[in-house]
């Protein structure tokens, strides 16, 4: 870099950002931190900056507390900052105290106008009535942060569970145009070997064109994609067809993130979920004899209101018969305009944490099944990062693997899993690396016979 440059690189303003929440929240800040680094410099959150950017979650009242306090930590580090506050919590609480004097308010449209705003130093509140919002495109190039790329392809819900604030929060339903989801996993695949198709509600995917199951056919056409992997999906968005693609094409991961919510039907039913407890049971049993040694993991909360004694007893029946791989736990959490906030029945916080503990039991059990389920297979992992001679990251079925050695972050390797001990890292054979950047490393690798792995959650 000549002196100039230099010059004007430390000389550019600065910005720094925060994310909270869920994928969509992480795929919407890289389109806007790749937008700003043309113009700016980024920082840390935690030093002085000339911008600061809080995408904030309004999921649980928590994740509000959490974005109200970055936003006083961006007034405090510097008060002459330009501050921009994004996203669902902006989006559902607007006139929230903690936004008073903050120069943008960007809620769940306009996010692709981001940088401009910002160039142009304007103080706005854009936030609308999301009536009837459009798919804003924002097409990431080269996802900077990380080796595995997020993929935004759907936006909003319809489903309005009692629970959930996120329809008011992201609007109904909308897509991106398949054409340009293939051509940004095309450029995407260039530097990112696997892609996570995600949305607020992934599996309801409709362009007016393509469904889901047509991009991914399109996708898996892409050579230098290695690994299309689905974020969560309902198990009524899993059709026949889905499942078959799945079972013949290895370039789609073996894992599916299916949330259940209550083993119980009649709490499901209060929730407003689409299914019964006998439906998901069917479901996934016939995932599992069309795709043997698939990884099945869920969602569920504990203490819903209403939630009896007998009912929580049916969640653990539920629970043992489906068999998770792993669990996303969650206690109830009130949240203020939805409906099961305005129900009386809400349950004892330490009969829902004596439930806790007791589902967390059962999803041990059958976490440790899973896992000792896939000793002697091989299966796909995708390299995160390197530390002091060991190379981290998750397989096809979206397990924890530690492989001995230092492979670079980004390739995909075919692994031989043989330990799941935690704390012994145990011999294996690797199979197979993918990366032509690497031929030369290829080399190397069928000299060296043996290798070290261990594999987590």
């Amino acid at each position: 870099m000549s002196k100039k440059m230099c010059y004007n690189f430390y000389n550019m303003k600065t910005y720094a950002m925060m994310v909270l929440g869920c994928k969509v929240n992480d795929y919407e800040a890289a389109f806007v931190e790749q937008e700003l680094n043309k113009d700016y410099r980024k920082v840390s959150f935690n030093e002085v900056a000339d911008i600061y950017l809080i995408f904030t979650c309004a999921v649980t009242n928590v994740a509000e507390s959490k974005s109200r306090k970055f936003i006083r930590q961006a007034k405090r580090l510097n008060p002459n900052a330009y501050i921009v506050a994004i996203g669902c919590y902006v989006q559902t609480s607007p006139n929230e105290e903690v936004f008073e004097n903050i120069d943008l308010l960007i809620g769940s449209q306009e996010k692709n106008k981001i940088k401009e705003y910002i160039d142009e130093g304007l103080k706005k509140n854009t936030i609308k009535h999301l009536d009837k919002p459009q798919f804003e495109e924002m097409i990431v190039h080269e996802y900077a942060r990380k080796g595995r790329a997020f993929l935004k392809i759907q936006d909003g819900c319809n489903q309005f569970c009692s629970y959930c604030i996120i329809p008011y929060a992201r609007g109904r339903e909308r897509s991106a145009d398949h054409n340009h989801v293939i051509e940004e996993a095309r450029e995407l695949s260039l530097h990112s070997k696997e892609i996570v198709l995600t949305g607020i509600h992934t599996g309801r995917y409709f362009d007016g064109e393509y469904h889901l199951i047509d991009l991914l056919k399109e996708l898996v056409k892409i050579d230098t994609l290695k690994t299309i992997r689905l974020s969560s999906i309902e198990i009524t968005e899993i059709h026949d067809d889905l499942i078959e693609l799945m079972a013949n094409n290895p370039k789609i991961a073996r894992h599916l993130h299916i949330p259940l919510q209550s083993g119980s039907t009649k709490v499901l039913k209060d929730m407003h979920r689409p299914y019964d407890v006998e439906y998901f049971l069917k479901r996934i049993a016939e995932i599992r004899n069309k795709i043997p040694g698939i990884s099945i993991s869920t969602d569920l909360i504990a203490g819903f209101p209403g939630e009896s004694d007998e009912n929580h007893k049916e969640t653990l029946n539920t629970l043992e018969k489906a068999q998770f791989s792993f669990i996303h736990l969650f206690p109830y959490a009130r949240k203020k305009g939805t409906l099961a906030d305005n129900r009386d029945d809400f349950v004892d916080s330490r009969i829902v944490e004596k439930r806790i503990n007791e589902i967390n039991e059962l999803e041990l059990k059958y976490k440790t099944a899973y896992k000792d389920s896939r000793l002697n297979t091989i299966t796909k992992v995708f390299i995160e990062r390197n530390l002091n001679g060991i190379s981290y990251g998750y397989s096809s079925e979206y397990l924890r693997v530690e492989i001995e050695g230092s492979y670079p972050a980004g390739i995909l390797l075919e692994v031989r899993i043989i330990a799941t001990d935690p704390f012994v890292i145990q011999e294996c054979q690797c199979a197979k690396l993918y990366s032509f950047v690497f031929v030369v490393f290829v080399i190397m690798v069928t000299i060296i016979l043996k290798k070290h792995i261990k594999m987590e959650r």
